[in-house]
């Protein structure tokens, strides 16, 4: 085994108290904290668990003629079981690099122990990218000036029964029929934490959890199938720590319901690796953990099969083969994720603000409650691909988030980004009277009328996929943003599947665009907002023609009339240009003040200096649509909100998304409690979209200065790596909506 760290050691950066997600897209993600506790889990669909088990981790027992010492390589647990073991006492090194990450514990008895551990997530390989495995490749060194015998132990508590729900905390209960067996496996050493069935198909958030290690030459693997990780541990730890070798005769038993008070024992497995070390001597152990759970089900009960089980079976009994698969394709795998880090590093650059922080928000593939299904027996007989928009607003494919993520995800894989294209397109022809109440005005609109994009493609608790827009915030039926970014989704999507795809959605761009004609009151060019929060910043009225819904207007006809050329609608084509046209002349005489572009012509917020007003000219370069604005006044605007919203208002920690605020129009915000949203506050999501519009007009000092900061505020100062928020504060501490989608705008980086 090598450690796979990239070429230029600045790529990435130590972080504290966080973790990289383990697991494949669509799998579930469990995240190893920076601590060595495994804290974070996203296994049930549309769900998030916070919890540390403390049977789960590893153990490092070392005899080096004097002493036989061990410590479970995590901090001790508050209170409660296994009170026999002990505990690391100072957190590892650690560093993290999607999907690497590494931990570099503190040596024990002059044994120092490194892991790098991942997941197969890379591009080009989407057979391994939705596998549910991970890795953890040890490097075992005798820093000492004596032999020393060396047992490296790996635990995991039998999780079966714990994410066929939405609880977010540790579960108190132990599910019945839990029970373990011997892995059978010829080349390998291995434990199955199983439940018992009552069918051919295990509910949700049940299978089989495996966890096995690689023998290898001067290496002697051995196994404890069960032990109670509800005791004190004792004969467990006794029997490692005194011998070397797990112990092999402890009782094992099927759990039962137990009494309201009582919860009964949890069964637990471990596997090990010993060793003899001579001086300077280092080792490698892999260890693979794999959890084979083909069943997802959303709230009301629609039961969903993961990706994986087209290849490896629908019965959850897969855990013994994917370990297998895993240990053999360890080498391959991190070979090809080093290669495209260090492709990703030439590409944009190996400082830890542009390639390292790209790499790392790409957690969110596997960690923002992500589903991908199999097509097999699916409602329509497609495969589809969800993320969340964020844990607090639970919607999948947020259209108006998603705008921004999508070119990360297609650039990864193509078919995923245009699945969630397509399904929007779907619902967009479809029609559903349906009534949703207002959240705030307790009026109803109806659920998915023809012609207006869904805001999103459900709720986790509803039946997404099939039931759009759970959103009811606000009433996004009437939102000017959403068809406009639908259609620059199918265009961008339809650059890489295909004329024949592109014209097959078509009728969509069509009805989109047709639809919101209807906004062009005074026949302009320009659709106009109702001066209500009918856009993305949903807290944020807008009132006439708007820099942000009118560029987006602009740039979805330009793409709309190049599809209506190619689909033979030549009318459509010419009416389109010609409109756009109009538009750009109407754009820059109302909404161009001299020094920037406002934020809209006739609102209460219209001089206020606004983050995201040439989204729309941005992406219609960046989609080759030509220009919206011109470079002079482009570039005019985004330097004063670089100084008024970066430098001023946000203090040089990022970009606010409002400042400037007339005082007179305060008070029109909601929130009472807290007027910063969306107007004061940093939100990650738009200010790397904002640094790419620097650089895409040739401002990139001023990109590289407000990427260094988001690097700074995000991985250094305050923990938010690896769970990047919508928001976070100027005065405090505070952030809002971690594992957020729009981050994944980043990869807007050139």
């Amino acid at each position: 085994m090598t450690r796979s760290q990239p070429k230029t050691p600045g790529l990435f950066a130590p972080i504290d108290g966080t973790g990289v997600p383990l697991g494949g897209i669509g799998t579930g993600g469990i995240t190893r904290a920076s601590d060595g506790r495994f804290t974070r889990w996203t296994i049930k669909g549309g769900g998030v668990r916070h919890m540390a088990e403390p049977a789960n981790g590893f153990v490092l027992r070392v005899d080096d003629g004097t002493i036989a010492t061990a410590r479970a390589l995590q901090p001790a647990p508050p209170d409660g079981p296994l009170g026999a073991f002990e505990w690391e006492v100072s957190s590892p090194a650690w560093a993290g690099l999607f999907p690497f990450a590494w931990h570099d514990h503190a040596a024990l008895s002059r044994i120092a122990a490194e892991c790098l551990s991942f997941s197969p997530v890379a591009p080009g390989d989407m057979m391994a990218s939705v596998l549910p495995v991970a890795l953890f490749r040890w490097r075992l060194t005798n820093g000492g000036s004596r032999p020393a015998d060396v047992t490296l132990a790996f635990l995991m508590a039998n999780m079966n029964g714990r994410f066929g729900d939405f609880g977010e905390g540790p579960v108190d209960r132990v599910a019945a029929g839990l029970e373990n067996r011997a892995m059978d496996a010829a080349d390998f050493t291995g434990v199955i934490l199983d439940r018992r069935r009552t069918g051919d198909t295990p509910p949700e958030g049940d299978g089989e959890w495996g966890l096995a290690v690689r023998p290898g030459v001067g290496l002697t693997t051995g196994r404890t199938v069960c032990f109670d990780a509800r005791s004190d541990g004792a004969a467990l730890w006794r029997a490692l720590r005194d011998t070397g070798d797990l112990p092999r005769d402890l009782p094992e038993f099927v759990t039962e319901g137990g009494f309201r008070e009582v919860s009964p024992g949890l069964p637990a497995g471990a596997v090990s690796a010993r060793m003899t070390l001579a001086p300077g001597e280092s080792r490698e152990v892999d260890f693979a953990l794999a959890w084979d759970l083909p069943v997802i089900t959303f709230g009301q009960g629609r039961r969903w099969w993961r990706s994986h089980t087209d290849d490896w079976g629908r019965d959850g009994h897969g855990a013994t083969a994917l370990c297998e698969h895993a240990l053999s394709r360890a080498d391959d795998w991190q070979r090809r994720i080093a290669a495209w880090h260090d492709a990703t590093a030439e590409r944009l650059g190996p400082e830890p603000h542009r390639a390292g922080m790209a790499l790392n928000e790409l957690y969110f593939l596997v960690d923002g409650l992500t589903v991908l299904t199999s097509a097999r027996d699916s409602p329509d007989g497609r495969a589809h691909f969800g993320l969340i928009e964020c844990h607090d607003y639970a919607l999948y494919d947020t259209l108006d988030l998603w705008i921004y993520a999508a070119e990360a995800v297609a650039l990864f894989e193509p078919a995923l980004s245009a699945m969630v294209s397509r399904d929007f397109a779907a619902h967009l022809l479809a029609r559903d009277p349906t009534p949703r109440l207002h959240q705030w005005t307790r009026e109803t609109f109806a659920l998915n009328p023809a012609g207006s994009c869904p805001h999103d493609l459900g709720g986790p608790g509803e039946d997404p996929f099939v039931t759009p827009n759970a959103y009811t915030y606000r009433d996004a039926t009437v939102w000017k943003d959403l068809n406009c970014d639908l259609v620059l989704c199918l265009w961008r999507d339809g650059e890489r599947m295909g004329a024949d795809w592109r014209r097959h959605h078509f009728p969509a761009v069509a009805a989109a665009l047709d639809h919101l004609q209807r906004f062009d009151r005074d026949g302009d060019g320009l659709i106009e907002n109702d001066g209500t929060p009918d856009q993305t910043f949903d807290n944020i009225p807008m009132s006439g023609p708007s820099s942000y819904c009118g560029g987006l207007w602009i740039a979805a006809l330009l793409a709309g009339a190049r599809m209506a050329a190619e689909a033979g609608e030549a009318g459509r084509a010419a009416d389109w240009s010609a409109q756009a046209e109009a538009a750009r002349e109407s754009y820059a005489a109302r909404l161009f003040d001299g020094t920037r572009f406002r934020v809209d012509t006739d609102g209460p917020f219209s001089d206020a200096s606004f983050i995201e007003g040439l989204l729309g000219p941005f992406l219609a370069r960046r989609f080759g649509l030509g220009d919206v604005v011109s470079n002079a006044h482009a570039r005019a605007s985004l330097r004063s909100v670089f100084a008024r919203n970066f430098e001023i208002a946000g203090r040089g920690m990022g970009a606010v998304s409002l400042a400037d605020i007339p005082p007179t129009a305060r008070h029109l915000l909601p929130h009472a409690d807290d007027r910063s949203f969306q107007t004061s506050e940093i939100q990650p999501g738009f200010n790397f979209s904002f640094a790419a519009q620097l650089e895409e007009w040739d401002l990139r000092a001023e990109a590289d200065t407000l990427r260094r900061a988001l690097y700074r505020e995000l991985h250094e100062r305050r923990n938010l790596a690896f769970q990047s928020p919508a928001a976070f504060d100027v005065e405090t501490p505070t952030a809002r909506a971690i594992l957020n989608m729009r981050p994944l705008s980043i990869w807007w980086m050139t």
